[in-house]
This record gives C-alpha cells, structure tokens and sequence, in this order.
C-alpha cells in the first residue's frame, strides 16, 4: 500500500504526573511556606517604611512650627525692644523724686496701689481723722459679695466702713480730706446719730489695680 494511502496518526503528548512522594510534598510544603515568609516580610516592610514615613512627616511638621514659633517669638521681642525704647524716656521721667522726696511713680502707685493695701489705708485714713480731730474708733473692710470679683488685671474695689466720733463740723472736713485723698476712694453715704459729739458711719469704695498679667501666651501658627 502506497504512504499516501495510510490513514494519518496524530501524535498526542501525554502528561507526565509527579508521583506525591514525601519528597515532592515536602518540596510543595516548603515552596509554599517561602512564598508565605516572603509575603509576610514584605507587608512587615510597607508597614514599617509606612511607621518610618509617618514618623519622618510629623518630625518635618514639628520643625516648621517650631521655626515659626521662633520666627513669631523673634518678631515680637524686636516690637517690645521698639516699644520699651519708646517709653524709656517717660519712665524715667515720672521716677525722678520731686522737692518732697516723691515721684511721680510713688504717687501713682499711692493712688492706684497694686494690691488692696488694706493696712496703709487704715494707717492713711487714721492720720486724715487726727488732722481732723475726729476719732476713728474702727475700719472694716466690706463683704465678699461687696467687692469686686478678682481677675488678672485691671482696676478693681472694695468696700469699707469708716466709724466716726467728733462734732458734725470735724467730721465733715475729716470727709472731705478722704474726698482729696491721694488714694482713690468714693465717699458712698454716712449715717449719723446723737447730738454735739456725734456718731457716724462712713461707707467709701476704694480702689486699687493689679499687677499687668506677664505671663506668656500661646498662640496659635498659620
């Protein structure tokens, strides 16, 4: 029979099985827990160059506020040096003791002292009832509730009552002495009783200011 008449054969490749031996599992087994080991180590890698990252942009952000703050800080001691030098002159000024030994300064804070100066007032206002001839049997200081709520600055006062013995004439000058007191008090009303030597009581409010708040204050960057 000619070639040409035999029927084609088609040749089929088959496919080779790997036997499940306990080398080819074990092979299996370790190739699948390299490939789990390489995952991991990259994850543990993006989580650790994500935590490294994290850590370089809240550095990077630190440092600018700081260098802000500086720059803030800076800004501000230059304004004050400005404004200390332009009040240099007055305050040297109202410092220089007059004929009488005061200043200006020791008026001023007479006048408006920095605390309630309860004491000096006491020992003020007893000299003023001598000069007057009047007795100045007691001086109290009015409630809580009267005075007013303390804060970190600014003017504030308190009340008191002043008891009074003397004739109705040494009594009204030793008012009007409190009247032009250098400390800063206002005459609010006075009872009086009894007749020649006579009882009174005298309410006034007086006033003091406390210290300027020096502390630092925190603002916020932008």
């Amino acid at each position: 029979m000619p070639e040409s008449a035999q029927p084609s054969q088609k040749k089929t490749k088959k496919a080779v099985s790997v036997p499940d031996t306990d080398v080819s599992l074990g092979e299996d087994k370790s190739t699948r827990n390299f490939v789990l080991a390489m995952v991991g180590l990259t994850v543990l890698i993006i989580i650790a160059g994500g935590g490294v990252l994290y850590w370089l942009i809240g550095r990077y952000v630190y440092q600018t506020n700081q260098n802000k703050a500086q720059d803030k800080t800076i800004e501000l001691l230059e304004k004050k040096k400005v404004d200390i030098a332009a009040l240099r002159p007055n305050y040297n000024a109202i410092n220089v003791p007059a004929q009488n030994g005061k200043s200006d300064a020791d008026l001023i804070l007479n006048a408006m002292p920095t605390d309630e100066g309860f004491k000096e007032l006491i020992a003020m206002i007893e000299k003023m009832g001598q000069e007057s001839g009047v007795k100045i049997p007691t001086v109290s200081k009015g409630s809580t509730a009267s005075a007013v709520a303390p804060t970190t600055s600014g003017d504030q006062s308190y009340a008191i009552a002043v008891n009074i013995e003397g004739t109705l004439t040494k009594i009204l000058d030793f008012i009007r002495k409190t009247e032009s007191s250098s400390r800063v008090m206002d005459f609010v009303n006075m009872s009086v009783s009894g007749t020649g030597n006579l009882t009174a009581s005298a309410n006034f409010k007086v006033y003091w200011r406390a210290p300027a708040n020096i502390e630092p204050t925190q603002e916020e960057l932008k």
